[in-house]
């Protein structure tokens, strides 16, 4: 069956006369705050351009998955619809069905703002040349890397943690692991994320019961939640929960307060990278107000994950082979240089000094310029950076529209490359990884002022000149 007729009003089994029929109520002011107060799967509201949509009826019928609209639950999915669906009739005739009032008008989104050419000519772009969708040939190449890497993956943590080897051979044993788990992360647990990959049904289960394995304090709802928050609005402190996480030592962007330890962070940020995901999950989760809103949906199961966590990396190789200091050492080595590794891959990539120059006021509150201004590509021709990221390095191109797949991320490039040259729309790329992280702690250092400086000032009128949507 086609996307095409997924979509359809038919094959969505929506006539005017069933449940799914379209709200027929005299029309209503909804606050954006009182949206926010339906975020679960069992009472889901949405805002897209300024109408307020009642999906509850609806998220479990959706193709692209619940996950995708429950991760917007409660907020402004606008940018979503738009790099997914366009102007789609269909798509646009079934969301029509589940309208149920408007924003007030001091909370609406400036209607030119929202219609932004050069999304509507990316997103045709995309449709045009297949970049939703993989060819045969290039599934399976990655289907294989992906087999070959788990593995791989598996025979290394078999030897350095079931085995009676020296620790000197599981050490380096381990460092492989978490490369080759770094890799996997944004080759299969951030395109899930997306819902790019899996499609099958039985590898999304095997998916769920072998994640914790690999990705440790990353659990599913928690990261699906988070990570399409910070596509919303990167760098904000309300969106952007790894910003809200590192907030009491170091200052990514202007919303943060400035405080006085945020004159030492470009000296400290190295050694709290190796511990990133841990840090998001507890203090983000806390400052961000993110497992208040979730908890009953997430809490249970991150819990669940860090035990099964547990019992793979500490309990099973003290009981086969009777050495729980030994493992617990090396866990922790794999545990830093994941988290290090997607760290690098995945985040200083929107922390640089472009994003310190002022946005002229004709592109203020564009979706497409705000992503273009804030986030860089690094090593894009490079096989080894793009299999180490799995894709993270083409980051311009996924923040743009990440329902491509990261198997097309790189066939995205000249395309987004022409638009940006077209529209006049910042490209930022490094030829190499050391540039882009020198330029990380360029940024950092200049962060690391009060908010009086020039710079900074530009960062915070740039990010409140844009209204997440």
């Amino acid at each position: 069956m086609t996307e095409k007729t997924l979509f359809t009003v038919e094959a969505m089994c929506l006539p005017e006369t069933s449940e799914f029929a379209k709200v027929t109520q005299k029309s209503r002011i909804i606050s954006r705050s009182e949206v926010l107060l339906h975020a679960s799967e069992n009472d889901c509201w949405v805002i897209v351009r300024n109408r307020v949509y009642d999906l509850t009826k609806f998220v479990q019928r959706h193709p692209g998955g619940k996950d995708i609209i429950l991760s917007r639950a409660g907020g402004d999915a606008t940018s979503f619809f738009a790099v997914r669906h366009g102007h789609s009739p269909e798509k646009s005739t079934i969301l029509e069905r589940f309208w149920i009032g408007e924003l007030p008008a001091n909370e609406q989104l400036d209607e030119r703002a929202l219609d932004e050419p050069f999304i509507h000519h990316l997103t045709a772009r995309c449709e045009a040349e297949g970049l939703f969708n993989i060819r045969p040939e290039t599934k399976l190449r990655y289907l294989i890397l992906r087999l070959t890497s788990i593995v791989l993956f598996g025979t290394a943590m078999y030897l350095a943690f079931y085995t009676r080897l020296n620790l000197w051979i599981s050490i380096p044993l381990v460092v492989i692991q978490a490369l080759i788990g770094t890799s996997l992360f944004g080759l299969i647990a951030h395109e899930h994320t997306h819902r790019n990959y899996p499609k099958n049904a039985v590898l999304r289960v095997l998916l769920r019961l072998s994640w914790p394995i690999f990705w440790p304090f990353i659990s599913q709802e928690p990261l699906r939640y988070e990570h399409n928050s910070h596509h919303v609005k990167v760098g904000d402190v309300e969106f952007d929960y790894e910003v809200a996480a590192f907030a009491m030592l170091i200052r990514y962007s202007g919303s943060v307060p400035h405080r006085r330890i945020h004159k030492y962070q470009h000296l400290i940020a190295k050694y709290l990278y190796p511990f990133y995901a841990n840090i998001i999950t507890t203090l983000g989760g806390i400052v961000s107000g993110f497992w208040a809103r979730h908890n009953r949906d997430v809490a249970l199961q991150h819990g669940l994950s860090l035990l099964m966590t547990f019992i793979c990396f500490i309990v099973l190789p003290h009981l086969l082979g009777g050495y729980w200091a030994k493992a617990l050492l090396l866990y922790l080595v794999y545990q830093c240089c994941l988290f290090y590794g997607v760290y690098v891959g995945a985040a200083i990539n929107h922390f640089i000094p472009a994003a310190l120059e002022p946005i002229e006021p004709k592109f203020a509150n564009k979706y497409g310029y705000y992503i273009c201004s804030n986030t860089s590509n690094f090593a894009v021709n490079s096989n080894f950076w793009f299999w180490y990221t799995g894709g993270f390095n083409v980051q311009i191109e996924h923040h743009l529209v990440p329902f491509v797949p990261v198997e097309n991320l790189r066939r995205m490039v000249p395309i987004v490359r022409e638009l940006c040259e077209k529209f006049d729309y910042p490209y930022h790329e490094y030829d190499r990884f050391s540039s882009l992280w020198q330029d990380h702690y360029t940024y950092l250092r200049t962060l690391s002022d009060s908010h009086s400086s020039s710079s900074v000032l530009n960062e915070i009128s740039n990010r409140q000149g844009y209204q997440a949507r």
